[in-house]
């Protein structure tokens, strides 16, 4: 296992509301970022874990906004 800080891969049109990191995340562990700003884990402040690598926000992000993760790979 390592930990990992990644761009989240998918559309910033927003429209878009599921993301991608780059490999799969041992569940329970990944911290998503907006523009720097940590987003709380539910879908009432921010996001939640779709499973496997997919990561689901409460809003989609904008054009401009950028979009990482910290998560443990497995």
């Amino acid at each position: 296992m390592m930990a990992i800080f990644r761009r989240l891969v998918g559309a910033t049109n927003g429209f878009n509301k599921v993301f991608e990191t780059p490999t799969s995340y041992r569940p329970g562990s990944v911290r998503v970022f907006r523009n720097g700003l940590a987003l709380e884990p539910s879908l009432v402040d921010g996001f939640t874990e779709g499973g496997g690598n997919k990561v689901v926000m409460k809003e989609a992000p904008k054009e401009t906004d950028i979009m990482q993760a910290f998560y443990i790979s497995v």
